[in-house]
């Protein structure tokens, strides 16, 4: 009688054998309750370095699926799904490609009344049409973190122009997440005046490179003027936005309680004078890989938190440790907490808005 639909193939788990096509039958047949799918499948299971094929494309033995079981599980399930959340560790691309009908296998989540929420991530796609074609006009969160396009995993600008457009056609939208997809300024301000129920949105740039990231302040700007009851922005490897984009954010959204600049300029510096500008802000990620923090750095970020009386959780390369005074220790306790359980909800198949419940 469950609901979910849950397959976690992590590197540790002692099952090395994944059969998605007898389990996705089984529960087509077996689940008439079921509203959410929820699938973890880590590269080992797909990659395996002992599968003499490694390297060609070619799929693992001990990893099964199928597009006609994929496609006849989404033709028996319909009209009951609500989520379907599909992610993938990394390098898999090819691989799931060549199972899956070249991605076509997922056009059918475009045509179900009642999905919601829809993740897909690390995923690969010949072409952007094969991406936007799975896209339901109704959803309410959608995950597309690392979407890669083409063999060679390359966004072109006209690719990103196609993928605005049909995001601009999902009005119900709270959540989304675009990570490492190379969205422009002229896309957010293309697209952001559609979406005007956003509450959470992930733009985080290039890893590898954040300075090849092309977002700047004007796009930061552009989500200032057009999402102002946002609530959570994830901005970590665009190298090119700066503070007075930041601060144009802060000021105009008065209730974000996320911000993640990780892999930006932003400094300690910088970090006083946005925390001074937050009224209900809960945590702030910042700083560089590798970088430790000095001892006058520490205490002017010991500062900046007293003044918000503890309620900003601050990290830099891991939650940065205050000695604050109880009162605002438990301040501090209680955003930690509000976060944490933010970040459970935003990998349940059963929350949109990984903030519900939490803003009080």
């Amino acid at each position: 009688d469950s609901e979910t639909f849950k397959v976690y193939a992590t590197r540790e788990c002692s099952i090395r054998t994944i059969d998605l096509d007898y389990s996705l039958q089984v529960a087509r047949d077996y689940m008439p309750n079921l509203k959410y799918v929820d699938i973890f499948v880590d590269q080992s299971y797909i990659l395996e370095e002992t599968f003499s094929s490694f390297g060609s494309g070619a799929s693992n033995p001990n990893f099964v699926l199928s597009s006609y079981v994929l496609k006849h599980f989404f033709e028996g399930k319909s009209s009951d799904l609500v989520t379907f959340s599909f992610q993938l560790d990394d390098c898999c691309w090819e691989q799931m490609k060549a199972l899956t009908d070249r991605c076509r296998a997922f056009a059918p989540l475009a045509r179900m009344p009642n999905l919601k929420k829809l993740s897909l991530t690390n995923f690969g796609f010949d072409d952007v049409e094969t991406l936007t074609m799975c896209l339901n006009p109704g959803l309410e969160s959608l995950n597309l973190s690392n979407a890669a396009m083409g063999y060679e995993r390359f966004w072109s600008s006209s690719q990103v122009d196609a993928l605005a457009g049909k995001l601009s056609q999902l009005p119900r939208l709270v959540s989304l997440s675009l990570s490492d997809i190379p969205f422009t300024d002229r896309h957010l301000r293309l697209l952001l005046p559609r979406l005007n129920q956003l509450k959470c949105l992930d733009l985080c740039g290039n890893f590898s490179d954040p300075f090849e990231s092309p977002l700047t302040d004007d796009g930061l700007k552009a989500i200032a003027e057009h999402c102002p009851n946002i609530l959570s922005v994830d901005l970590d490897y665009q190298g090119k936005i700066a503070k007075s984009g930041i601060l144009a954010l802060i000021q105009n959204c008065p209730n974000l309680l996320e911000i993640g600049l990780c892999g930006t300029s932003i400094e300690v510096e910088d970090v006083e004078d946005i925390l001074t500008m937050t009224n209900k802000l809960l945590i702030l990620s910042f700083g560089k890989i590798g970088h430790s923090l000095s001892s006058l750095e520490k205490r002017k970020l010991q500062n900046a938190v007293v003044s918000t009386k503890g309620r900003v959780v601050v990290c830099m390369n891991g939650l940065v440790k205050m000695s604050l005074s109880p009162e605002f220790k438990v301040n501090q306790d209680d955003s930690f907490a509000k976060v944490e359980k933010a970040h459970k909800q935003q990998f349940d198949p059963m929350f949109c808005n990984k903030w519900d419940g939490l803003q009080g």
